[in-house]
């Protein structure tokens, strides 16, 4: 554990160098809420609220989701987990004393807190600018399980972005997965618009899919639209789903490094 959290350190301090790449991911942050704030503003004329939701509630909700996704940075991770197999340097991470997936995870989840830190001054922003005032709960059992729920929609994100780069062993480029993927993600973590203002019984299903849980829920709960049981069943499900994503990852690796034809191997 402690050479994770030594690799985790390293990438974290090795952010500093790309303060361009963390200014514009940032600014990522204001550029949702400023979509938001356009399309529902035009969508909330003549009503007062929309799926249960009115303007500021919805405003909200795109603020909390957008600063969560800013911290997302697994595509970035899995793609070059893909990088390296294509151009024969994954070879560094089999041959080094440590576990492939984690000592990546490591490396991910050091890049994610840097730029969490300036995620959180991006969302302050956004909500001065457009006057967003979100009724966070202020129930501590909700707020630890969106914390610890959004802690590990990161691992499970990366997890499941290892996994799509790991066939790189079998296909060389994936690249396309990459790109028709995401679209996808974004859809069922809610980050078009809130699951619940999909029909119920499709929202209901998705209760038990990963994604759903990533931002959606811990968002949700955060602003008090949520309760303490949603969260509970939400963060079980994706903790078991992340059990099985890294489990199913060192299956695939195993299965698929004998085909590897990297230098140094």
């Amino acid at each position: 554990m402690k050479k994770y959290l030594a690799v985790a350190g390293i990438l974290f301090k090795a952010q500093i160098i790309y303060r361009f790449n963390v200014f514009l991911t940032a600014l990522g942050t204001l550029w949702r809420v400023i979509f938001a704030w356009i399309l529902w503003g035009a969508i909330f004329i003549g009503r007062v609220e929309v799926g249960g939701f009115t303007l500021q509630a919805m405003l909200s909700y795109y603020l909390v989701s957008s600063f969560l996704m800013t911290m997302d940075l697994s595509w970035g991770a899995g793609r070059e987990v893909m990088d390296r197999i294509k151009g024969g340097t994954f070879s560094k991470y089999m041959v080094i004393p440590s576990n492939p997936q984690a000592h990546c995870l490591s490396q991910s989840l050091g890049t994610s807190a840097y730029y969490g830190i300036f995620a959180i001054p991006a969302a302050l922003l956004s909500a001065l600018v457009f006057r967003i005032y979100p009724d966070f709960t202020t129930d501590p059992v909700i707020i630890l399980t969106a914390v610890a729920m959004s802690l590990l929609g990161l691992v499970f994100m990366y997890c499941y972005q290892y996994f799509v780069g790991l066939w790189a062993f079998k296909f060389l480029d994936v690249d396309s997965m990459f790109f028709f993927l995401p679209s996808i993600v974004s859809f069922f973590r809610g980050e078009y618009f809130p699951i619940s203002l999909l029909p119920g019984n499709f929202a209901d299903m998705l209760r038990f899919f990963p994604f759903t849980h990533v931002s959606y829920t811990p968002t949700m709960l955060l602003i008090g639209r949520m309760e303490r049981n949603d969260g509970l069943i939400g963060l079980t499900v994706l903790a078991v789903w992340v059990l099985g994503m890294a489990a199913l990852n060192e299956i695939t690796y195993n299965r698929l490094r004998v085909k590897y034809e990297g230098v140094g191997i």
